[in-house]
């Protein structure tokens, strides 16, 4: 099963005032070039097989959209056609065309090598791991109808094992005792966070964004795990509506 990102460059037309919205409007895009039955399908699904973000690099001075696919129908059904994407792409909603300038497949990978990547990898017992998440995009979690703006350990846990569980069609990770192990050797080292809202259709989604570091225990197999799906969350993004741009996240590992 295989994982994979696409990444699609945009000329930034100066007409374009920049917010979170943008990634909502990509979503459309991307529901615009995908065959009609998987878009339905996709809609009637809680956990979606893919996750998407855009946004704006100083650097490169350009938009940067990065589409990644958690499953092969994924890949085939919507990585296949964005790579067909054309030249001139008109946002509706903006009342703008951006231009295309690059379009390139930056991760590719599959579950089973990702896995291997990690529990093939000699870790020093006797010292602490530590992995930085740094949320690019608004993020946020849900619990008994109400939002989390917090990155809740139990929830961030549980979110990336269902995710893997999910779409990896590995059983590893299924048995009760990982989450058991994973919460006991994991504690927050440091975090530094900001409110970002996230508004969508008129509704303000309060959300946060930022930096926060997650200890691991000197305990291998809760680090090899756990260093495993933190390379998985910068495909499967983290937290609730990754489908239209919330919840991107970047990890560093240290080990």
């Amino acid at each position: 099963m295989c994982l994979k990102t696409l990444e699609i460059k945009f000329a930034l037309p100066s007409s374009i005032k920049l917010n979170q919205a943008i990634g909502s409007i990509m979503q459309g895009v991307l529901m615009e070039r995908i065959d009609h039955d998987y878009a339905t399908y996709l809609h009637q699904q809680n956990l979606r097989p893919y996750s998407q973000y855009i946004f704006f690099s100083k650097k490169q001075n350009c938009l940067i959209w990065r589409i990644s696919s958690l499953n092969d129908e994924a890949e085939n059904k919507i990585l296949t056609p964005l790579l067909d994407l054309p030249y001139s792409i008109y946002l509706r909603h903006k009342q703008v065309n951006i231009t295309t300038l690059n379009k390139e497949i930056i991760y590719n990978n599959t579950y089973e090598k990702l896995a291997q990547k990690y529990f093939s990898s000699i870790i020093n017992t006797d010292e602490k791991a530590f992995i930085d998440f740094k949320f690019i995009t608004s993020t946020t979690f849900k619990s008994q109808g109400k939002y989390i703006i917090f990155p809740d350990l139990h929830l961030l846990i549980t979110n990336l094992l269902n995710r893997w569980n999910t779409y990896s069609q590995t059983d590893f990770l299924n048995d009760k005792t990982v989450y058991s192990q994973l919460q006991k050797h994991l504690y927050v080292a440091d975090y530094k966070l900001n409110m970002r809202p996230f508004s969508l259709e008129g509704i303000r989604i309060p959300a946060f964004v930022g930096t926060y570091t997650i200890g691991i225990q000197p305990n291998p197999t809760a680090q090899k795990i756990f260093a495993m799906l933190s390379e998985f969350a910068m495909l499967s993004g983290i937290g609730i509506k990754t489908a239209i741009g919330m919840g991107a996240v970047q990890t560093q590992i240290h080990f």
